[in-house]
């Protein structure tokens, strides 16, 4: 017997599992079915008597409460087989005879890995065993001891195998004749009930918006918003300036600033591109303030030609047309706003 209870313990302890096997404060049910065997000295038949079958199967159903991951208790009910005799006793002739009976038992275990365990029954079975000779039955309470190991099979359910042995299932040899001990392996599969709520989520507080200030330059063509040498849009300009008012509301901004600047080209007097420049720049601003700006957050200033962007590139070029092609990205409007935005992280 202690090799077999060896064997289950170091098997439990080398076949891993994927859910729990014994946890705290959960009930569990199940069934179980294997192979069960009677055995024990000739003494403990009578002269007459002999045995002659000693195998069949066994079935169960048990149920049982974890106190710890560590101790639990457990009972079932099982049919533990039909067994045969040969000879006589007491004038009768033997024959077959049917075990089955209750157990209970205290189950201390062991927790291999976080899936799985084994453990050993220490408890009782209280036998009933009904004999055709004599047509009747008998009853009587043995010992009981087992081991085994569970294995999770999910979040609700175990495997489980297991060795059990009962000592004497009869009382004497002076009842029917025969007084063997039982033993049996059997696979049960069992499921898992109660047990501590699952820990609620932790509660991340939500962060702070992060306040971001945006600052940006729209830089428009001259060509684009105005004929050569005019400070009134025309409709492809009015179009224009629809579209970027649109830009600026889709940034969603607090406390914007909008700043629009005028600039022109060298060409001409340095008085008149100044107010060429800040009449284009003004003309915009309307514009703007037509499409829904607030007029308090837009302003408008012309520079003339004080700000070229084309530096010394156009300097050596004497054909007046080729010179006005070239100077053309001097010629522009600059749209330059401001503001704040609150963006809200969610990783």
């Amino acid at each position: 017997m202690k090799k077999s209870l060896l064997a289950v313990a170091v098997l439990g302890a080398f076949i891993g599992g994927n859910a729990f096997a014994a946890e705290e404060n959960t009930g569990y049910i199940g069934v179980k079915g294997g192979w069960s065997h009677v055995m024990g000295h000739q003494s403990r038949w009578v002269d007459t008597a002999d045995r002659k079958t000693s195998n069949d199967f066994d079935a169960g159903l048990y149920a049982g409460y974890n106190f710890t991951n560590f101790l639990g208790i457990e009972a079932g009910y099982d049919y533990l087989g039909k067994f045969a005799n040969k000879g006589y006793n007491d004038s009768k002739k033997l024959g077959d005879y049917y075990v089955h009976g209750a157990e209970a038992a205290i189950v201390p275990s062991y927790p291999i890995t976080k899936d799985s365990d084994v453990f050993v029954k220490l408890g009782a079975l209280f036998a009933t065993v009904k004999d055709d000779a004599y047509g009747k039955n008998a009853f009587h309470t043995s010992p009981l001891v087992g081991a085994g190991t569970r294995i999770g099979l999910g979040d609700d359910f175990t495997l489980r195998l297991e060795y059990l042995y009962a000592h004497k299932f009869m009382d004497s040899a002076s009842k029917f004749g025969y007084a063997p001990n039982l033993q049996n392996v059997n696979l049960g599969l069992e499921w898992k009930f109660g047990g501590a709520a699952p820990a609620p989520a932790p509660v991340v507080a939500p962060k702070a918006p992060e306040t971001v200030v945006i600052n940006e330059t729209i830089s428009l063509d001259a060509a684009t918003l105005f004929d050569f040498g005019s400070s009134s849009l025309s409709a492809n300009g009015k179009n224009r300036i629809a579209t970027e008012t649109q830009k600026i509301r889709e940034n969603d901004l607090k406390d914007v600033s909008i700043r629009v600047e005028g600039h022109t080209d060298r060409i001409g007097s340095e008085a008149a591109n100044m107010k060429l420049s800040k009449k284009r720049a003004e003309t915009v601003v309307e514009e703007f303030i037509a499409n829904g700006v607030d007029q308090s957050a837009i302003s408008a200033e012309g520079y003339g030609e004080s700000r070229p962007v084309t530096g010394t590139e156009c300097d050596n070029i004497k054909n007046r047309k080729k010179l006005i092609e070239c100077l053309a990205p001097d010629r522009r409007v600059e749209v330059k706003f401001s503001g704040v935005k609150q963006v809200i992280e969610t990783k």
